[in-house]
């Protein structure tokens, strides 16, 4: 037992000499870390939000009914929150196309109100800017709902017609008509009832500055280990052999790795979390201090496990800088998770980094999830198990 405890005390004081080298290495990477944040964020919002989408229109001057029904439409208060009508010539609308002074142009054949009554159905002409952005990918949302309103209203009316033609009531296709245009137009007119104003975040219960700074801080957490590499290279044969005789087993020294490595990532981050704390960005609770440790443990077991796996100081520098960024982008760390493909979400919560930012939400959030804690507890197992199985297959 003796043997053991000197083992410990001696690996915290070797990996104590290393904090000089932290130091020096942290500065650098919470720079390098806030540059990456400072653009995924602006990669996410960018300098502004979605701007109004500017609309052509053209119609036949003649045809006052087409012209009605698309005054009306763009009356709507879902629309007109959104588009700002323009009605031009076919020649002009295009050419302010081109010139990139419009989004989209609505070319309304003659006779298209008409043509929806009679069944001929006219299809409307649609142009997009090549170049409209996040505003051109709006209207042509809004212009997709609307074709599927007017399809589903037309499928109705059809069948209805086919259900009293099949039934032999031909005098009452006509009042099944007006009834039907009717239900269908207090749907389509009432479409405000429908919306309701509710903000969202892509960051969920954190907002944007606080999601990146937990994503900066997890990162830093990981890469920071990156100057005391020397200390995270495994033990020589010969060392090995001698911890092996004082019946030190692998685990054991896995278990001491990640725990020294876990008091130089606290020693690093301490002062950026008392600084927090003391400006107010953070609330100093029992929540902090709990999900500190436990992040600070759990990078420290993944680090460990990398470095194992590596068995050279380039080898680990190279693996842990390619690994962790990789997996940090895949868990939402760069971009929120809804930005990212629904196969890369489904995997994104089995992810390390993942797993701490969670850990770190706890804090910021001040609720405790013990799932959460399980999930963190299982990452700091799982990484210390097979680093201590890479261990035992390297002697």
């Amino acid at each position: 037992m003796w043997v053991h405890l000197i083992f410990l005390k001696l690996e915290l004081k070797r990996a104590c000499k290393r904090l000089p080298h932290l130091y020096a290495g942290a500065i650098m990477l919470f720079v390098m870390a806030g540059v990456i944040a400072l653009l995924s964020s602006r990669m996410l919002y960018g300098d502004q939000v979605v701007g109004r989408v500017p609309v052509g229109v053209s119609v036949p001057q003649k045809d006052v009914l087409a012209r009605q029904a698309v005054q009306m439409i763009s009356s709507l208060e879902s629309v007109e929150s959104v588009c700002d009508f323009q009605y031009m010539d076919r020649e002009t609308c295009l050419r302010e196309l081109d010139r990139g002074n419009l989004y989209a142009v609505l070319d309304v054949p003659e006779g298209f109100v008409e043509g929806i009554m009679n069944g001929t159905n006219i299809p409307v002409k649609v142009w997009l800017s090549e170049d409209a952005g996040a505003e051109g990918k709006l209207f042509q949302e809004l212009a997709d709902a609307g074709a599927l309103t007017l399809s589903a209203s037309q499928a109705g009316i059809y069948a209805g017609n086919e259900l009293y033609q099949t039934m032999g009531l031909h005098e009452a296709v006509r009042q099944l008509e007006a009834d039907l245009n009717k239900k269908y137009m207090d749907y389509s007119l009432g479409r405000a009832g429908y919306f309701r104003h509710q903000s969202v975040q892509a960051t969920g219960d954190v907002s944007t500055s606080e999601f990146y700074m937990i994503s900066v801080y997890v990162l830093f957490l990981f890469l920071g280990a990156i100057p005391v590499s020397g200390y995270l290279l495994p033990a020589k044969h010969v060392m090995r052999r001698k911890l092996k005789l004082f019946g030190i087993g692998k685990g054991y020294q896995a278990a001491v790795k990640v725990l020294a490595v876990g008091m130089l990532l606290s020693a690093a981050t301490l002062p950026v979390l008392t600084a927090a704390v003391w400006t107010g960005l953070a609330e100093g609770s029992r929540f902090l201090a709990a999900a500190w440790l436990l992040s600070c443990i759990g990078a420290a077991a993944v680090v460990v496990l990398v470095y194992e796996l590596a068995g050279s100081l380039l080898g680990g520098i190279m693996l842990l800088f390619f690994v962790i960024t990789a997996q940090h982008f895949l868990a939402g760390g760069f971009l929120p998770l809804v930005f990212l493909p629904a196969s890369v979400q489904n995997m994104a919560a089995w992810l390390p980094s993942a797993i701490l930012m969670d850990t770190i939400k706890m804090a910021v959030t001040m609720t405790w999830e013990w799932e959460t804690v399980l999930e963190c507890g299982a990452l700091i197992g799982g990484a210390w198990l097979l680093a201590m199985l890479a261990e035992v297959i390297r002697s």
